[in-house]
């Protein structure tokens, strides 16, 4: 299938769709690997001296969806910014941004924040929808630039039959690449050592910064070579590179600690440093290309299960983070292993976060925010 003449890309909707439920496998065994957060559940019989450390399976499994997940996001965010941006108006997308994403944020950002009894500006994991927001501001930039490309640029300037074309975006491929690869171990010293993200609205890490915005113009040009995603290889050297992503990974594993610098064990030397920065940049460039492309080629028409999972994901990302920390708390404290508090951890934020969709989002005017007013149930001024 030619994926210029395809409405919608249900492979990359789906792994969005996954990158953000997979938040809930990442944060279930958040009172691990940030213990001091346990301090504040004492009441469950748990401290930051009493947390025992990560066991080695759930270490691997926290560092591998960290090397990628984030990364994957905001090159999907910025192909899906170019799509609409060839779609719409320039106004129309404004709207559109500042209502699923900036009232979004600032309504549910508000709402983590006050739950403590004031306000620091805290935003929690909804700083994601901060540099979202600020990207799709840039973006709106570029696109009065001229350089982000319409959907009749992508058709004419990748013709099948036209090979110089296509070797053209190849070469670009490899530079973005070695972009993607060089701009860590740069953001990483930016960050003070590993990269950081925004924790309020005033605390943004210009490292963390710099290196997602690289990532999301990324995704705006592979929305312009978008050929790429099917031209020239098989599904065989799709899943080369996965086996390739998993050795990379497996090589590296030892070497990995901290989430976005916290609790992160800073190199020896600066050889040392240097190197472990460029691995994780190629770690990452690797799993990005190989979840991008094996979703896109596998899943080329949608079901009512996917469409029900894609629907899900941008509520279950917003709700799901202190249903993580109360459930896992709990678990903690009755003594569960680190295997029973993870899976306890996910099946019961899932459901409390699908339940808080069903009555709190579904059939009120808040979908009109989180869904947009086109895809709400609750539709009374047609």
């Amino acid at each position: 299938m030619n994926t210029l003449t395809v409405s919608r890309f249900h492979g990359l909707d789906f792994l969005r769709a996954m990158a953000m439920l997979l938040g809930l496998v990442f944060h279930a065994p958040m009172l691990y690997y940030i213990p001091i957060m346990a301090d504040g559940f004492k009441e469950f019989g748990i401290s930051s001296e009493t947390m025992p450390e990560m066991e080695q399976w759930l270490s691997l499994l926290v560092q591998w969806l960290h090397s990628w997940r984030m990364s994957v996001f905001f090159t999907i965010s910025g192909f899906f910014t170019a799509l609409v941006l060839s779609r719409r108006t320039l106004r129309a997308f404004i709207t559109d941004r500042f209502i699923k994403i900036g009232l979004t944020m600032i309504l549910f950002a508000a709402l983590y924040d006050f739950l403590d009894g004031q306000f620091d500006g805290k935003l929690e994991h909804i700083w994601f929808l901060y540099y979202l927001m600020i990207f799709s501001i840039l973006a709106c930039g570029l696109s009065l630039a001229g350089l982000i490309a319409s959907e009749e640029t992508c058709q004419s300037s990748h013709n099948p039959g036209d090979q110089g074309s296509y070797f053209g975006s190849i070469k670009q491929l490899l530079l973005l690449a070695f972009v993607l690869v060089v701009i860590r171990p740069i953001c990483d010293v930016l960050d003070g050592g590993a990269i950081t993200v925004a924790t309020d609205y005033f605390s943004i890490k210009i490292g963390g910064f710099l290196y997602f915005w690289i990532w999301f113009c990324a995704g705006l040009w592979l929305f312009k070579n978008q050929s790429l995603l099917t031209s020239g290889k098989g599904l065989f050297a799709v899943i080369a590179l996965g086996i390739v992503s998993i050795i990379i990974f497996v090589f590296l594993s030892p070497y990995l600690t901290g989430v976005f610098g916290y609790n992160a064990l800073k190199p020896d030397t600066l050889f040392d440093f240097m190197t472990l920065s460029l691995l994780k940049g190629v770690n990452t460039l690797a799993w990005m290309a190989f979840l991008i492309l094996i979703t896109h080629r596998l899943i080329v028409k949608t079901h009512k299960p996917i469409t029900w999972f894609v629907t899900l994901s941008y509520p279950i990302y917003l709700f799901h983070l202190f249903p993580c920390m109360i459930v896992s708390a709990i678990l903690i404290g009755l003594g569960l292993s680190q295997a029973g508090v993870v899976i306890g951890t996910v099946v019961a934020a899932f459901a409390i976060s699908v339940a808080l969709y069903y009555v709190l989002v579904k059939f009120t005017p808040l979908s009109w925010l989180i869904l947009g007013y086109k895809k709400s149930w609750l539709q009374p001024f047609k």
